[in-house]
């Protein structure tokens, strides 16, 4: 997974915020970007109870479109728990439905029976810059003042 910055409407609470923070997760990204999320799934539904739990009901396609396998699953579910959790410091998991019921799995590989924590490992560090090697040398330093100079050294007279 990369981030990807949205433009996402302000919502006036945390559960109407919570809804747009999804619906942009199952927008279209922009090229070169694919999107974790099978083509087609809608958002049914979202709640938010008082212990810091999102509970996101998303259409069958979640599930039946999906390619399989389990890196794959995985990169689908925490495209949605990371940016729930990661935009609302007041959600601290989520746990994803299918068609208003609970599942055991999307594609077999990750237990969705309970509301998952977020899990940034599976978010791709952005790429650094290289800064080119200057091809100049680096100017000699000399040697602070309590170390020894190197054992090669010649003996100062």
């Amino acid at each position: 997974l990369v981030a990807a910055e949205h433009e996402v409407p302000f919502g006036e609470s945390t559960l109407q915020q919570a809804r747009r923070i999804v619906e942009a997760q199952l927008a279209s990204p922009a090229a070169p970007l694919v999107s974790a999320i099978p083509q087609g799934t809608r958002l049914r539904a979202i709640y938010v109870n008082g212990n810091g739990e999102a509970f996101v009901d998303l259409s069958r396609e979640v599930s039946s479109a999906h390619p399989g396998g389990a890196l794959d699953e995985i990169l689908t579910v925490y495209s949605i728990v990371n940016a729930v959790t990661m935009n609302l410091p007041a959600v601290r998991a989520v746990q994803i439905l299918v068609d208003g019921h609970e599942v055991d799995t999307l594609a077999g590989h990750v237990d969705l029976r309970r509301p998952l924590p977020r899990n940034a490992s599976w978010i791709e560090e952005p790429m650094v810059p290289v800064v080119p090697a200057t091809t100049e040398p680096l100017p000699a330093s000399p040697i602070p003042n309590g170390m020894a100079p190197p054992r090669d050294a010649p003996p100062k007279k």
